[in-house]
């Protein structure tokens, strides 16, 4: 086993990239929806624009995807550090842009901007950092780390509703402007500069030593295309369907009251599943974990279909799928590590962003133009069906491992 440097405390700095993971999606994606209809009712704007859809999601997703192979060709160069440092001022001055907008346009060009800094300093670049630091160990601390972020939403929509109760919505933004100067940059800033080339070896290294991953390069071009349709396949539906869940619920016969209950049950069951696969990780192959999230996803939404009206067949819908979702969420992460190694991981992670950014920001509108113009249980066979693509792509990897397996043996 080849040997991996590591930073001589790692364990406190990654606990620093947990809160900063936490900042950044609580105080800027989750805190929009309690700062929603306060920014509507000031900016006098359709509270459907200011949530989200067009604007939102559009806006921090297709930034981020423009942006990411440009990133990652710079963490690999550089390591993570500078660019962190510079997404948390990017996210804070745009945050300040958005408690000072006073209309559409400042208020977009506020999104625009958190929408860089999420993509220098959040979306893949922790698990990048974490590779750096981590070597082989690094699944199970990004797992970790995932867990930990489901957090941001159960600790920031009581803090954004207390700060806005005592000082508005506009100081609310600043305050959490300062939260990236004041905890957020201190904490990138502690990355070391030459991260990234202190774990380099020479390119003419045995793959043993340059750990380039299970995949031998014969393979490499067409695994690539696989990952990007299972996760773009994937997370079309993971990004889509959990905004219509209460609705899926209500029109299937459940009570107002009940389908939020049962919806609720959304986020404990995606923590479990991430907790389950970052405790047993180290156990399981991670292809096959994701593969039996891949299945569990589209069974879940035909229980739906097949049982309506019933609250055990929600109950066992939001239960399963939200599991299932959160397995795949962090197979995302870990899965191109394990199969093409740190070797230029910031760049392999950039070009895999830009599918899946694009599925990410198309599938709210999609699936609202499903349920409205084909209603609930051609939606749910129909998000069945996009997820078995990803079954097909992912059983498609896991044979072109197996051929990589013999092909090394021989």
């Amino acid at each position: 086993m080849p040997a991996f440097p590591r930073l001589p405390k790692p364990i406190p700095l990654i606990a620093g990239l947990v809160v900063t993971r936490i900042i950044g999606w609580g105080s800027t994606f989750y805190a929009l929806s309690v700062l929603a209809r306060d920014i509507q009712r000031d900016l006098s704007l359709d509270v459907a624009f200011v949530f989200g859809g067009i604007t939102l999601l559009l806006l921090l997703l297709l930034t981020g995807a423009a942006l990411a192979p440009a990133v990652g060709r710079h963490l690999d160069r550089a390591g993570t550090r500078g660019a962190m440092g510079c997404g948390a001022l990017a996210c804070a001055l745009g945050l300040v842009l958005l408690g000072l907008a006073q209309g559409p346009v400042s208020y977009l060009a506020a999104w625009v901007v958190i929408g860089v800094g999420h993509a220098l300093s959040l979306a893949n670049v922790g698990g990048v950092t974490v590779a750096q630091m981590m070597g082989p160990r690094a699944r199970r601390v990004i797992g970790l780390m995932m867990l930990a972020t489901g957090l941001s939403s159960a600790l920031f929509w009581p803090l954004t509703a207390w700060l806005v109760a005592q000082g508005g919505w506009r100081t609310t933004c600043l305050i959490f402007a300062a939260l990236q100067i004041v905890i957020v940059l201190p904490i990138y800033l502690a990355v070391p500069r030459k991260l990234a080339s202190g774990v380099a070896v020479p390119a003419g290294a045995p793959a043993a030593e340059r750990d380039e991953g299970r995949l031998p390069p014969a393979h490499r071009r067409a695994a690539f295309w696989l990952v990007a349709v299972v996760f773009s396949a994937s997370g079309l539906v993971s990004w889509g369907l959990p905004l219509h869940l209460i609705d899926l619920l209500r029109d299937a016969g459940i009570g107002p009251t009940e389908a939020v209950g049962i919806a609720a049950l959304s986020g404990p069951a995606t923590l479990l599943a991430r907790l389950v696969d970052a405790t047993l990780g180290d156990r399981l192959p991670v292809e096959w974990t994701a593969l039996a999230g891949l299945v569990l996803g589209p069974l879940a939404c035909l229980v739906l279909v097949l049982a309506p009206g019933t609250a055990l067949a929600a109950t066992v819908f939001v239960v399963s799928f939200s599991a299932a979702m959160g397995v795949i969420s962090v197979a995302r992460a870990t899965l191109p590590l394990v199969l093409f190694g740190r070797d230029g991981f910031g760049g392999l992670m950039g070009r895999l962003t830009v599918p899946q950014n694009l599925a990410f920001a198309a599938a709210p509108l999609l699936f609202a133009a499903m349920i409205a113009q084909f209603g609930r249980d051609l939606a749910l066979i129909g998000a069945a069906a996009i997820q078995l693509v990803a079954v097909v792509a992912m059983v498609a990897l896991l044979r072109l491992l197996a051929r990589g397996r013999d092909l090394s043996r021989s």
